[in-house]
């Protein structure tokens, strides 16, 4: 029987210890095969790659991470999807009808490009999904009040959103409302309002995750999300 599991993570286990022992690991119980994992390059792009069998294992070993991608659309058992954040935002897309699944990295370029939309797009247009059975959960990320940027990067976020047909949050000037804009999109996607979860811990405020704008650190929370064939 087919079901799906996904993790968005905190501190521990963290993705340098990942990297550096490169081993099986244990997520809530569940053993993770690293030979299974999928891992994309994140380059702040809205590009979704449709992974394949051969795929397993990319981002470990000799083995190079799905070049340029920041998402990763998999209907394959036992295939994991990982994406890895401190500040910016993973949103996992699962379908449960068709068994399809997403995980996305969306910062504020990711965000300003839609790749919450991409994601959908990628779920209906490869595996037959339709909008109305895709569940989104929104991890954690930093949040408005703690995300201020220059003045440029605030208006031209504002007038991609403006020219995409949404409403930005100008209520903190240069300030940058991520989720907010990801819940956005997901509803003009198509997605239900029932169907968005959203973990709302701020990344910077809380000291369980890792946070580049707090301590500039180069570690990473582990976000995940696959399809069990048992």
């Amino acid at each position: 029987m087919k079901s799906i599991y996904f993790h968005l993570g905190k501190r521990q286990p963290d993705y340098r210890s990942l990297m550096s022992l490169q081993s099986d690991f244990e997520l809530e119980g569940k053993k993770i095969p690293v030979s299974r994992l999928v891992i994309a390059d994140q380059t702040h792009s809205a590009l979704v790659h449709i992974c394949r069998d051969e795929d397993n294992g990319a981002g470990l070993g000799s083995h190079p991470q799905i070049p340029v991608v920041d998402g990763l659309a998999t209907n394959i058992p036992n295939q994991f999807l990982l994406i890895r954040t401190a500040d910016c935002t993973p949103i996992i897309l699962m379908d449960r009808v068709q068994m399809a699944v997403a995980a996305l990295h969306s910062g504020r370029e990711g965000t300003r490009k839609n790749i919450a939309g991409e994601g959908v797009r990628a779920l209906v247009e490869n595996y037959g999904s339709q909008p109305k059975d895709i569940i989104a959960y929104i991890g954690a990320g930093i949040c408005h009040s703690h995300y201020e940027v220059s003045a440029e990067l605030y208006d031209d976020f504002n007038s991609s959103l403006i020219s995409a047909g949404l409403n930005p949050d100008t209520s903190l000037h240069r300030h940058v409302n991520i989720r907010k804009t990801i819940f956005q999109q997901l509803i003009k996607a198509g997605l239900t309002f029932r169907n968005i979860e959203n973990i709302t811990d701020c990344t910077f405020e809380d000291t369980n995750y890792h946070s580049y704008r707090r301590e500039g650190t180069h570690n990473r929370q582990i976000n995940l999300v696959g399809i069990i064939d048992e």
